[in-house]
């Protein structure tokens, strides 16, 4: 009896060995696309690849040498078939589906056909955005004031937007951040607030059900300040934010041009326009004007009345004002300058400046207003550049719409709307632009794997044909994705790509077990027919164990609400609608197919 078992055993290992080997090899190739993404797509992305990949080696060994070795010990008294009435009635009915689609090949195909390119032209309606907005569980808000306020202002600005916060019951604390630290991570401001506002779980908030109701209370409350530019985020969304492009916003429209009023006027035009699209919030455009500047003009003709030469007059103005460096003050490892420049009476005017006073060389005291020109005047906060070229920035927050509609319809407006001079660009940048970069890597990248595992299908099955008939299971797992993305109003995004990526790798699976159990039946039946029949009735089990194992798995994620949920749900939602749809056509479009391709060539071997 041992002997006989352990025959059993070897029998059955060789005999899935192959299979087994290259479907293995097939979800490899699937998850590897994924490797190649980067940026923050590719950190949130490749501890997941990895694990399925190694645990799919893992489990390569495991069924070709630890199962058979078990086998022999745990089936040693014989096998034991458990009758399942669950299974048993699911035989049932699908033998009733297999006889009818075997009956009406043609419909059941056409149906298919059909079912595809509506899930296909559902794409439209669906939308695109980078990564789903994650939910943190704080705000950060970022207050603009004007170019010239003081730090005095902004700190009495803070505590009075602080107190006003405190006063809605989610909210925990809210601290300020004024300008730039002493290490110069964040290059702001004095004008610049930012606010972190801590926040109760939602399910103990009384004023809003969620963010989006809670951030449009908070501004029609703070916009009780005029003159004050507000704009909603979280902490970790507005760093990702200003890594992508430079800027706290989930969207950054860059005009390039080497004028600052062309691109000042410009930009205020592209900001009217997009504040006019549905689903922009938090519209702004960077402050080019408003610094209040002290600009000295010397009079030439004057200087050289007097004998003075322009040197001395800056010099004047850069010591007397700025200061200038004395000495040092050590304090263990720390120094600090010493600057020594006029007081403040003597500096804080333009009347106070023009009484300055410079020694000529012939010894005549000359005030500074005699030889220059004093005024305060209005000019630009910073400059800044993209690649060397001046730039500015509207920059935009999508909320309630997809970020790629969005953009799509910002770009036509702006393109029938606004006439650019010559020399003038606009840019799109943001999350936007990680999307467009990460779906372009991987429309060449998935392809290029499908390729490869249509010639790990041909080399396991030693025919074109077969390979072609388990790779229809790739668009049949499409309809069920795309369709369950519209049910529950999520966008085509990074994760749901990841989704469907593995999606397909669990779709071929399924085709491979099917496939494989029908040669092997039509080798030992006489009747065609008869073999691909009972060979489907036989993978019933395996089959939809595997779709079940995998949708069980993801349930919690589909279920979750915790923080990090938003990114991984549209991943398990493509997954599992997916498996519906590719578990059920398989069963039935499989069949159906090897029998009307596959029937000429097996009448024609026999």
């Amino acid at each position: 009896a041992d002997q006989n078992i352990i025959a059993i055993v070897q029998q059955s290992a060789h005999a899935i060995a192959r299979p087994v080997f290259f479907a293995v090899l097939i979800v490899v190739i699937v998850f590897a696309p994924i490797f190649s993404l980067q940026g923050v797509e590719g950190k949130l992305f490749h501890p997941m690849a990895q694990a399925i990949v190694l645990s799919m080696l893992a489990s390569l060994l495991v069924a070709l040498i630890v199962m058979p070795a078990l086998a022999v010990y745990v089936f040693k008294n014989g096998i034991r078939h458990h009758r399942s009435a669950t299974l048993a009635f699911m035989r049932k009915h699908y033998k009733r589906f297999l006889l009818f689609s075997f009956r009406k090949a043609k419909l059941v195909i056409v149906s298919s056909i059909i079912l595809l390119l509506i899930a296909l032209l559902s794409i439209r309606f669906i939308g695109a955005e980078f990564v789903p907005e994650l939910e943190e569980g704080t705000l950060n808000i970022r207050v603009t004031l004007a170019p010239s306020s003081s730090l005095k202002t902004s700190l009495q600005v803070a505590q009075v937007l602080e107190e006003q916060l405190m006063t809605f019951p989610e909210v925990i604390y809210a601290s300020s951040r004024i300008g730039r630290p002493e290490l110069g991570g964040d290059p702001e401001p004095v004008s610049n607030i930012e606010i972190l506002v801590g926040l109760k779980p939602v399910s103990q908030w009384t004023s809003a059900r969620d963010r989006q109701a809670l951030q449009q209370r908070m501004l029609e409350k703070l916009s009780m300040f005029p003159g004050i530019l507000f704009s909603f985020s979280q902490p970790i969304a507005t760093r990702v934010d200003e890594l992508l492009s430079g800027v706290k916003a989930q969207l950054a429209i860059k005009l390039f041009g080497p004028d600052l009023q062309v691109l000042a006027d410009k930009g205020r035009e592209i900001e009217a326009v997009v504040q006019r699209v549905d689903g922009t919030r938090d519209v702004a455009i960077e402050q080019m004007s408003g610094e209040a500047q002290l600009v000295i003009h010397p009079n030439r003709d004057a200087l050289v009345r007097y004998g003075i030469t322009v040197d001395q007059v800056m010099s004047l103005v850069a010591n007397a004002i700025g200061g200038e460096t004395a000495g040092q003050i050590i304090t263990g490892n720390e120094r600090y300058d010493i600057y020594v420049r006029l007081a403040e009476p003597y500096r804080d005017s333009v009347s106070a400046i023009a009484d300055l006073i410079l020694k000529s060389p012939t010894g005549a005291w000359v005030n500074l207003g005699d030889i220059a020109s004093i005024d305060i005047a209005t000019g630009s906060p910073q400059i800044r550049r993209d690649d060397v070229q001046r730039r500015i920035v509207v920059q935009a927050n999508v909320e309630g719409r997809d970020m790629g509609g969005v953009v799509n319809e910002i770009q036509t407006r702006i393109i029938e709307q606004i006439q650019l001079p010559e020399g003038y660009v606009v840019t799109y940048g943001g999350q936007f632009e990680n999307q467009q970069r990460a779906q372009a890597r991987l429309m060449i990248i998935v392809p290029l794997s499908l390729f490869l595992i249509f010639l790990l299908l041909y080399f396991a099955f030693s025919s074109a044909v077969q390979a072609l008939l388990i790779m229809v299971n790739v668009p049949l797992a499409l309809i069920g994705g795309i369709f369950a993305l519209l049910l529950t109003g999520q966008f085509l995004s990074v994760p749901s790509s990841i989704g469907f990526i593995a999606l397909f790798g669990i779709a071929v699976l399924n085709g491979v077990v099917l496939v494989s159990e029908i040669n092997h039946r039509v080798k030992a039946n006489a009747d065609f027919t008869s073999a691909i029949f009972y060979a489907a009735l036989s993978r019933l089990r395996p089959v939809l164990l595997t779709a079940i194992t995998a949708a069980l798995g993801l349930i919690p994620m589909l279920l979750s609400r915790g923080v990090g949920a938003e990114i991984q749900r549209p991943l398990a939602t493509v997954v599992v609608g997916g498996l519906f749809s590719a578990t059920l056509l398989t069963l039935i479009l499989l069949p159906v197919l090897y029998r009307l391709i596959l029937a000429g060539a097996e009448k024609a071997t026999r």
